[in-house]
């Protein structure tokens, strides 16, 4: 049951972030919680596409929040200086003296948010906003939310920022969505990202396998906002896409404790305003990433790319909030990282199989379709 709550269709809102630091262009909806084991079972087997539901989302456990305290105190530094290159880049592309920072919600919020002082400190001489949007896999970008952004900045000056990549299906979504739209065609469909582990990404500091530390954490480290909502009819309308706003976690929130820990480790980095080389990879690295995609699935039998999920940061969701069934571990794995991935397995009782590869981690998600 999907419900709009008594307010205009289209009131921006800023989450439990200062409403200077985002802007959220989603539209506030009432959704019931579907049970994970029924939503694994609906999204495989074809019956509701994953945009149309959301899981329960309640208070990150004590286990969790010890590993998102320890993520950052092993793999914070690493974000700081990603960020710091990552906005450096963002403000050698500037147009006519702005930056329109387009965060992907929700994974993309809390990097645009730190984007965003970052260059306000570092960059005062340019105009900087952050509007955070839906990019929704097989349903594309909020066009709606676009062209409320278009209304007051060149196009340009746009520039979609996500927190990581994993086998690419955000930036191939954005670019194929914005393909063929005469009314979008000035805007750069390049999606820039601290990580870039599959090479889709137009600019990324660095592509090696790390664990990004808010991806332990959902709603409370990214404004409590839920990840997005589209429900079915509605792709390509006039209306934003769907969001709800996690009320019942704000004791739990860290959403500006988390910006203000991040910004004091970029502030103690010794770093200048230029940007690191492009570490992407590009499309050498994406045809690499997919041919061993496309090995694991003939290795399990399987023919659902969405089950195999690239990347540290995509298996830790999976270990988080779907059903795994396999994970794969990489000897090359960080260390801290690797401890992390083996304690979650083990927590969800996942099998867990030591193999060299080009990434940290990957998951395998159960089948459950009927």
């Amino acid at each position: 049951m999907i419900t709009t709550l008594d307010q205009p269709s289209q009131a921006s809102f800023s989450g439990s972030y200062q409403p200077e630091e985002v802007t959220f262009l989603l539209r506030r909806i009432e959704v019931s919680a579907t049970p994970l084991e029924e939503r694994e079972r609906l999204i495989q087997s074809g019956q509701r596409h994953y945009s149309e539901m959301i899981g329960p989302e309640d208070a990150p456990t004590r286990q969790r929040m010890r590993l998102f305290r320890e993520s950052l105190i092993t793999n914070g530094t690493q974000l700081a200086q990603d960020i710091c290159g990552l906005a450096a880049a963002l403000a050698e592309s500037a147009y006519e003296g702005e930056v329109v920072i387009a965060s992907i919600a929700r994974a993309g919020t809390p990097i645009g948010t730190l984007l965003w002082h970052r260059l306000r400190q570092t960059r005062p001489d340019l105009r900087v906003s952050h509007y955070s949007i839906s990019i929704i896999r097989d349903r594309g970008v909020d066009y709606a939310a676009l062209r409320t952004i278009l209304q007051s900045h060149p196009a340009q000056s746009l520039r979609f920022v996500d927190g990581w990549t994993g086998k690419g299906t955000i930036a191939t979504e954005l670019r194929q969505s914005l393909a063929g739209k005469p009314e979008f065609e000035e805007i750069d469909d390049g999606l820039w990202t601290p990580l870039d582990v599959c090479g889709a990404a137009c600019y990324a500091p660095n592509a090696r396998d790390y664990l990004i530390p808010s991806t332990l954490l959902g709603g409370t480290v990214s404004g409590l906002v839920s990840r997005s909502v589209l429900p079915r009819g509605e792709e390509g309308g006039s209306e934003w896409h769907g969001c709800v706003e996690l009320r019942h976690l704000r004791r739990y929130d860290l959403s500006q404790w988390f910006v203000r820990t991040m910004l004091e480790k970029m502030a103690a980095l010794d770093s200048g305003d230029a940007s690191p080389p492009n570490a992407s990879g590009g499309q050498p690295r994406y045809v690499a990433a997919h041919a061993f995609l496309s090995a694991l699935l003939d290795e399990h039998g399987m023919t659902d790319r969405n089950r195999i999920k690239l990347g540290i940061g995509e298996t830790v969701r999976v270990l988080l909030r779907r059903l795994p069934r396999l994970v794969l571990l990489s000897p090359d794995a960080r260390e801290t990282d690797a401890v992390l991935i083996r304690q979650l397995a083990q927590h969800r009782g996942v099998s867990l199989e030591v193999r060299q590869m080009p990434f940290a981690a990957v998951a395998l998600i159960a089948n459950v379709a009927q």
